[in-house]
């Protein structure tokens, strides 16, 4: 899976099948002007694709697209909805086996948190104490445990784990 960009610079999903082939998609309300688009980023064992897209008003959110094409947009409760804010799944290890998403978001105020969509689509927001930002979250364990980095105000570079409850 991974994402290319078009004469236009507008980015589209794909995902390459055993057989070679590549099917391009783009999420629902995907941007369609330059440095917009679809980003997929990570897939899991069930054939799961998640990522992020911005709209066009440069505003990201989050997708899920099963294994049958289907896309489902989601959005951090506290996600804001300005340019340049919004929901960010972005790493190649994102999504665990069983479909819980993590990564963070950008709020209304432009600070970073954490989050955690699980397989039933409940979204848990967090914050570390201490962090500023930027606050990435890279990976999640098939156990639900999240691992990333933060700055503190000194701009030293930690990071963490959090547990999965």
């Amino acid at each position: 899976i991974g994402f290319s960009r078009d004469a236009n610079n507008v980015r589209h999903g794909f995902v390459r099948s055993h057989d070679g082939s590549f099917s391009l998609f783009d999420a629902p309300s995907a941007g369609t002007g330059p440095g917009q688009g679809t980003r997929a980023y990570a897939i899991n064992p069930s054939g799961a694709i998640t990522g992020f897209f911005n709209d066009a008003g440069n505003v990201f959110h989050g997708y899920v697209r099963s294994d049958q094409g289907a896309i489902t947009v989601f959005d951090a409760p506290g996600a804001g909805t300005g340019p340049g804010q919004g929901t960010f799944p972005f790493s190649p290890l994102i999504i665990n086996p069983d479909g819980a998403i993590t990564g963070w978001y950008v709020d209304n105020a432009n600070v970073n948190h954490g989050f955690v969509r699980d397989n039933q689509r409940a979204i848990v927001e967090f914050d570390l104490p201490g962090a500023g930002a930027p606050f990435p979250v890279w990976s999640i364990a098939p156990n639900g445990a999240v691992t990333g980095q933060f700055f503190d105000a000194n701009n030293v570079s930690h990071g963490f784990v959090r547990e999965a409850h």
